[in-house]
């Protein structure tokens, strides 16, 4: 039995790999700084359901049992105790050990979805949607999927029934360039990791290796176009209709329908128009109405978003925000090219459960504000979680953004102040945390206080942009500055206890 060792095994990418070559035969072993922390429990304690052994991040692991082989990923240092202690021991990277064990498996479609945003949610929308067409896909995803999580495995991974395999493929280190799926889905292209001419080379030969299909989105599309491989069928998607278009969004509308109505103390059968009771025994609700009042005693409503793509399919969408709609549309036009019927994929894209850490309810606040927690950590995903949450708030919004690491923090600075200038209201609030330290190589640069005060040096309204210096001054100012209506998203990737810190804020 091949013994592998995995440095950083509580990582999202990592745990879920180490997760299935433990389900495919492999002697596993692993080593985590953050194995002890509670914020990350959730992936240690599934792994030692699998009777792997987890150490300290010492070499001690390494000495003890001498593996076969070290797994890494780009994130290691070349001077991690494990590899000083594994001197003379061969590595894999984690993307050639997946590539590897994908071979192995034999599976009959295998599928790799990609792109600088959306990646690990619509691994886990696609997975779920084969789950609810009958399919029994495995999944291998960066992020623990709801429907997914239990037992021996937190969610980034779900063994299935042996034809279907889903599974994110990572641009920002490059390495999705070693697989060959089947298919692939890439879904944007944005400036995460590198420029977009560079994105455009690193995608178009991750094509030169996809066999059959893909489904891009337009401007992916438009950047690789004269770079594509000859023979693979490609499917486009775009986000508004163009003469051209097979697959777009024609419409994207959060519906409001009245779910009960309570009458004089009782439940009241609704009017066909869903607006208000079917039965007006005095007649004063044509008359109220005029005024834009009601006579209900009580009304429960429902928000659904509703979306319609080309061609007259509609949906309702499991979650809020146009991305969602565009991510269904990926997985539609994928699944279509697959062979599935469109009526039935529809049907079963209607039913998501999610992701963790990806547009979560947390809870609401002593003070009526909505919580929810989110990864959403480059300027893409944070402005596409922001008007997702402008479709729940009907006040203002606290947004609070802990960056994943100084380096990143530093590439995006500038880009995100542009498009946080543009989206924020008056009264919204766009706080920063102290950049996230997982240890390694850092030049503690910039900080939150100094982008902070370069943006409000630059702002129209300077008052919008805020920093602390910790939770616990951050929890008493959004406890006492917000109203019932109101919401709050902790975003921010790598560390979990911003999902603990999001739930502290709720009561």
């Amino acid at each position: 039995m091949i013994h592998l060792h995995f440095i950083g095994i509580g990582g999202i990418g990592m745990s879920g790999l180490a997760a299935m070559c433990a389900d495919s035969g492999y002697r596993v072993t692993g080593s985590d700084r953050g194995a002890d922390r509670p914020e990350n429990r959730r992936i240690i304690d599934a792994l030692e359901l699998q009777g792997i052994t987890i150490y300290p991040q010492d070499g001690s692991g390494v000495r003890a049992s001498r593996p076969d082989f070290l797994v890494y990923s780009t994130a290691i240092e070349e001077d991690n105790p494990d590899f000083l202690a594994g001197e003379g021991i061969p590595r894999l990277h984690r993307s050639e050990l997946l590539e590897r064990v994908i071979g192995e498996s034999h599976f009959n479609c295998t599928i790799a979805v990609t792109g600088s945003c959306g990646k690990s949610t619509v691994t886990a929308y696609l997975a779920e949607t084969l789950t609810n067409l009958g399919a029994d896909p495995a999944c291998l995803d960066g992020a623990l999927i709801k429907r997914f999580r239990g037992g021996r495995f937190a969610g980034n991974y779900r063994p299935g029934g042996g034809k279907y395999f889903v599974f994110e493929a990572d641009e920002s280190d490059k390495s999705l360039v070693r697989y060959s799926p089947d298919y692939a889905i890439i879904l944007n292209m944005g400036t995460d990791h590198y420029d977009k001419a560079e994105l455009a080379r690193v995608f178009a030969e991750f094509l030169r290796h996809v066999r059959k299909g893909a489904v891009l989105e337009r401007g992916v599309y438009e950047a690789v176009r004269d770079l594509l491989p000859a023979g693979l069928e490609i499917r486009i998607i775009d986000a508004e209709p163009r003469p051209d278009s097979r697959y777009a969004v024609v419409d994207y509308r959060i519906a409001t329908r009245a779910e009960a109505i309570y009458c004089h103390g009782r439940r009241a059968r609704i009017a066909p128009s869903g607006d208000r009771a079917a039965l007006d025994a005095e007649g004063a609700n044509n008359l109220l109405s005029i005024y834009g009042l009601h006579s209900e005693e009580c009304r429960i409503e429902s928000r659904t978003p509703l979306a319609e793509f080309t061609g007259g399919r509609r949906l309702a969408l499991p979650q809020g925000g146009f991305h969602t709609a565009m991510n269904a549309l990926a997985i539609d036009a994928l699944l279509e090219m697959i062979g599935f019927e469109t009526e039935e994929v529809l049907e079963a894209l209607e039913r998501f459960d999610g992701v963790w850490r990806r547009n979560d309810f947390a809870g609401t606040t002593s003070s009526g504000a909505l919580v929810y927690d989110d990864y959403a950590h480059n300027p893409e995903k944070i402005l596409a979680c922001l008007r997702a949450m402008r479709e729940l708030a009907s006040g203002d919004l606290y947004a609070v953004f802990q960056p994943h690491g100084f380096k990143p923090f530093g590439f995006m600075r500038d880009e995100l102040f542009r498009d946080l200038e543009g989206e924020l209201r008056a009264r919204d609030r766009f706080i920063l945390l102290p950049p996230y330290y997982a240890g390694g190589t850092s030049s503690f640069q910039p900080t939150a206080e100094e982008v902070c005060r370069e943006w409000k040096a630059a702002s129209r309204r300077p008052e919008r942009f805020m920093t602390f210096p910790d939770r616990e001054t951050l929890t008493d100012f959004l406890l006492l500055s917000t109203h019932p209506g109101d919401l709050i998203v902790i975003m921010g990737a790598r560390d979990n206890s911003l999902s603990d810190f999001a739930a502290s804020l709720t009561c």
